[in-house]
This record gives C-alpha cells, sequence and structure tokens, in this order.
C-alpha cells in the first residue's frame, strides 16, 4: 500500500474515532462570527454557486448540466451543507472521495473529478481549525459536483454519442441525481449508489476486469518479439521464449509456459503455435499459427494501448439501453458479428452468434451506428436500390450497355418500391429516373443482393439486414464489403430466432417463403430492439478479451 493512501486511511480512521466521540460539535466553527452569520455566509455561496453553475478551483469549473441537480440537492436540504456537520466532513464525505479517488478501476479518471483535492480539502478541515464559511460550502459544493459527474458518467458515459453522430439516445435513461444522492446520503450507501449505478450487463463486468489485467500489464515489462521472417510451426526460432512470456501474460498459455523453456529450445514448437492460433482468434486474425507481419503486430501492441481500448469499450457500453428484458440484437462493427440475446444471461453469452458483412471504411459508405427496433421481415424482397447507387453504379453503367438491366433482373418502378408497378426501361423513363422522378430495384430471386429475405427496423438511414447471394464474403476475416446495409451469414436460421414461432415459422416453413412465388411480409409479435455498435474490444465467454482493428 502507498503511503498516500495509508495517509488517506489514516484521515477516515481519525474522522471516524472523531464523529464517534461526539467531538463533531464541540469545536464549531470558532472564528468565524455567530453560529446564524456561519450558516447564512454557507447558504449565501451554496445558492450562488448552484444559480450560476461555477465553482472555481475545479478542473471543470463550469458544471452547466448539473445546475437544477444541485439546486435540487441543497433546496431539499435547507441550503445547508450535506458532506459536513459543524464544519467538519462526515464518514460519508470520506467514502465519497474514496470512491473517487478509485474511478480508474471503472475505467475513469479520479481527476476529472477532483479526487485529489477533495481529499486534501477533506484532510484540512478533518483536522479542526476555523475553517471560512467559504472553505466549507466549496468543499461540500465540491464534493457534491464531484459525485454527479462521476454517477452520471458511469451510468450514461462521459460523451454524449450524439454528438459523434451515433443515434443512441441517452437522455432517456438519464438519473435523477438529486434524489439518487439524497437517498444514498439519508441510508448511508454512498459506495453503493455508485455500484449500481454502472451498467449490469456481464460483459460490462467482464470488460472491468480485463481492464483491471491490462492496466497491471502495462505496468509490468514484457519482452519485445522479434520475427525477421515469416516463422512456421518446426521451425527455428530465437525468440520463442519472449513469445512465451507475452503469451502466456495474455492468457493464451498458462502462466508457468512462460517461465519454463520450450520443451524444443529454440524451436517455434507446436504449443507456441497452438498458443499463437488463440491469440490471432482473439484478434480478428486468421487463427493459422503462423507468425507472420500482422500476428508480430498485434502480439507486440503495447498492453497500455490495449487498455485504452477497454476503456473505450466500457464508455461504449453505458452509452446502451438497459436491454435488460426480452431478446435483443447487437451488431459489432469491428468484429464483423451479430449477436443475438434472450435475455442477460449469467454468463453473458448470446444465443445467436453469426458473422456479417458491413460498410466499407469510407465516407459515405460505413455503417451507422444507432438503435431501434426492428417490426417486420420481408422474405423474397425487391432491392429498391437507393439514388447513390443508382448515380454512382446503375446508370452509368446502363449507359455503357443497354442490357445491364436484363441481365442483373432490374428494372423502372414508380410509386413504392416495394409494391409499385413496373415501367418499360425507355429512354425516357431512364431520364426521369436521373431526374429522380421515377426508382429502379432488382426482383427477387436468388441473384437479388439481398438474397431471400430483409429485416426492417426504421430509421433515417436506410440501412437493414437481408442475405447476400455472395456469400464466399463471409469466410474472409476481415468483411467490410457493403454499401452500409449489413449482410447476414444465415438468414433463415435468423429469420427463424427472431420470429420465435416453432409451430408456424419452423426452419422449413421459413425456408418455403424464401423460395415461394411471391414476395412476403411478416410482422413481428413484438418489436424487437437492435443496436448497432462499435468496440474494439470485447470479452466472449469462454475465448477471453478480443481486440479489433479500428
Amino acid at each position: 500500500m502507498s503511503r498516500l493512501r495509508r495517509g488517506w486511511l489514516a484521515v477516515v480512521v481519525t474522522l471516524a474515532t472523531w464523529v464517534s466521540s461526539g467531538h463533531a460539535g464541540a469545536q464549531a466553527v470558532a472564528g468565524a462570527g455567530s453560529g446564524a452569520t456561519m450558516d447564512d455566509s454557507i447558504e449565501a455561496t451554496l445558492r450562488d454557486v448552484s444559480r450560476t453553475g461555477v465553482l472555481s478551483g475545479l478542473r471543470w469549473p463550469r458544471f452547466p448540466d448539473y445546475r437544477d441537480e444541485l439546486t435540487d440537492l441543497y433546496a431539499a436540504a435547507g441550503w445547508r451543507p450535506v458532506w459536513s456537520a459543524n464544519g467538519r466532513p462526515t464518514a460519508a464525505a470520506a467514502a465519497a472521495i474514496e470512491v473517487l479517488r478509485s474511478a480508474q478501476e471503472r475505467g475513469l479518471h479520479p481527476e476529472d473529478y477532483d479526487a485529489a483535492t477533495l481529499a486534501r480539502r477533506f484532510g484540512e478541515l478533518a483536522a479542526g481549525g476555523s475553517p471560512s464559511p467559504r472553505d466549507v460550502a466549496w468543499f461540500d459544493l465540491a464534493l457534491s459536483i464531484g459525485i454527479f459527474r462521476h454517477v452520471s458518467d458511469l451510468h450514461i458515459g462521459r460523451v454524449n454519442p450524439v454528438h459523434l453522430s451515433i443515434g443512441i439516445n441517452v437522455e432517456r435513461k438519464k438519473l435523477d441525481l438529486a434524489q439518487v444522492l439524497r437517498d444514498a446520503l439519508r441510508r448511508g450507501r454512498v459506495p453503493e449508489m455508485v455500484r449500481e449505478a454502472e451498467p449490469g450487463f456481464v460483459q460490462y463486468r467482464n470488460l472491468k476486469a480485463a481492464y483491471a489485467k491490462y492496466r497491471a500489464l502495462a505496468d509490468s515489462t514484457l519482452p519485445t518479439v522479434a520475427v525477421p521472417r515469416t516463422v512456421r510451426p518446426g521451425d527455428p526460432f530465437d525468440g520463442v521464449a519472449a513469445l512465451r512470456r507475452r503469451l502466456a501474460a495474455f492468457g493464451d498459455m498458462p502462466e508457468d509456459a512462460g517461465q519454463a523453456p520450450a520443451a524444443n529450445g529454440a524451436v517455434y514448437d507446436a504449443a507456441s503455435a497452438a498458443a499463437v492460433a488463440r491469440f490471432q482468434e482473439r484478434h480478428g486474425l486468421a487463427p493459422d499459427g503462423v507468425l507472420g507481419p500482422a500476428t508480430l503486430a498485434a502480439l507486440n501492441v503495447p498492453p497500455a494501448r490495449r487498455a485504452r481500448q477497454l476503456e473505450l469499450a466500457l464508455e461504449r457500453i453505458r452509452w446502451l439501453p438497459a436491454l435488460d428484458t426480452g431478446p435483443f440484437v447487437v451488431v459489432n462493427v469491428p468484429s464483423f458479428q451479430l449477436y443475438g440475446f434472450e435475455t442477460l444471461p449469467p454468463d453473458g453469452a448470446p444465443a445467436l452468434t453469426m458473422n456479417v458483412v458491413v460498410g466499407r471504411a469510407e465516407v459515405g459508405r460505413e455503417t451507422p451506428l444507432f438503435e431501434r427496433n426492428m417490426q417486420y421481415i420481408i422474405f423474397r424482397p425487391y432491392w429498391v436500390i437507393p439514388r447513390s447507387i443508382l448515380g454512382r453504379e446503375i446508370l452509368p453503367a446502363v449507359r455503357r450497355n443497354p442490357g445491364y438491366l436484363g441481365r442483373n433482373d432490374i428494372e423502372v418502378y414508380s410509386g413504392s418500391g416495394d409494391t409499385g408497378p413496373a415501367l418499360p426501361a425507355t429512354a425516357a423513363n431512364l431520364a426521369r429516373v436521373a431526374r429522380g422522378e421515377l426508382g429502379m430495384r432488382q426482383r427477387p430471386g436468388p441473384r437479388n443482393s439481398l438474397g431471400l429475405a430483409k429485416f426492417i427496423f426504421p430509421n433515417d438511414y436506410n440501412v437493414y439486414f437481408h442475405g447476400t447471394p455472395a456469400t464466399e464474403l463471409f469466410s474472409r476475416t476481415r468483411r467490410d464489403f457493403s454499401h452500409g446495409c449489413i449482410r447476414l451469414e444465415d438468414p433463415a436460421r435468423f429469420a427463424v430466432w427472431v420470429l420465435r414461432d416453432p409451430d408456424k415459422w419452423s426452419p422449413e416453413k421459413v425456408r418455403r417463403a424464401m423460395d415461394g412465388p411471391a414476395s412476403q411480409r411478416v410482422n413481428l409479435a413484438r418489436p424487437l430492439p437492435v443496436v448497432i455498435y462499435y468496440t474494439t474490444a470485447i470479452v466472449r465467454p469462454g475465448r477471453g478479451v478480443e481486440f479489433y482493428e479500428d
């Protein structure tokens, strides 16, 4: 235990002894005038700071988002301090500061909440003497603001995702911070209040554990693995000892393997190759056990950088809606995976996992991030071609080759893309398509770009899930090939899971609908939450933490 932490704990113990011995009021602030004058001065400061939303001396002195909460808190307390009594800090204040000092354990930063300054001010007030009304009020306000900020950051994140053009609404799950804090103070449950503000997902808890591990690794000394050329199992390799140490530290080999010499000396042995394959699988690489440039680069990523990825992963989980009842779907863009959850399972494992193809890593073609509710499925859909693709790809192809439309089952239509009548592809109608008066769509069938099913969760981005005839893409490690929509590896299996009716929608009946003579819309019995999400670090049950390229 560090000397600083021992000193802080000594202050807490001293305070507890001092409060329990009945001395809290024995040294009621002397030298500051009468009690009434002291109270009036404190009240004036509490009111003024709550009104202006500014408290000098903080790292972030302006707090416009917490003015109302601060006003509610102190108005309910009769404009008296909530963290001190007779000018001396309470045990609840000690607990609150300890929470702020440990913010790093939750992927946040103590300095953002003025933890060190508050600990110092706590010690000064607890030591006795004659604090001024301003000192007492400043400590109380600063601690309230720090706790408000920390609880809010834990519950909905430090950054509002809307400011990053992410369509996830954190406003609807905001806490009534003043009420939450009042209840915690009344019941003596400040640390519990903070824990309860954190997301309830198992994934969040697993990420916190991984974050602690990689923070510890960042403080250790791990050897760099040097590979002058591609190394395959059985090849001579002088760096095998350094490799095994790194793999053991990351959890891909037993801990003692990192200390023991390799069985075959300076040879890339089978046990090391198997551990490398596990490492590759966790890092979005082909798990072939071969030490090539991409694997070497991933192996030598500093643990501090991985800790930062995990810190960002914790932040992004805080943005998510509660999703604590019923089934829901999450697509993680960097991992090119879809996860279907029946509910929040004890081990965090999804009921359904599926490879997906997402949008290209180009401006205008990337998959947007948002949350919506899936409402219906269309079997044997038309592909209603977006205006951007018409102008950029389809119309130029038609001008080069008039037979392009027939070969690709594309037709001109008016009205609704799913139900409007088809029109002949005359020069006049093609000109109307170019002007935006008519549209183009691809007829249903096995060659349709959407495959044989699409899954609709209405949104402003015109993004949905669908099948594809280009099934060979799912075998690739990196799968960003679409225009923004999300292609499913197995839409039939996904449809069975989504419809959740084994009698009416068995796998055989879903297959018949997909191979039937006409398009068919099927409404879901109840909306299914869908989150299109972005994180480069996740924890998979049984596989450990996985990292992906940004």
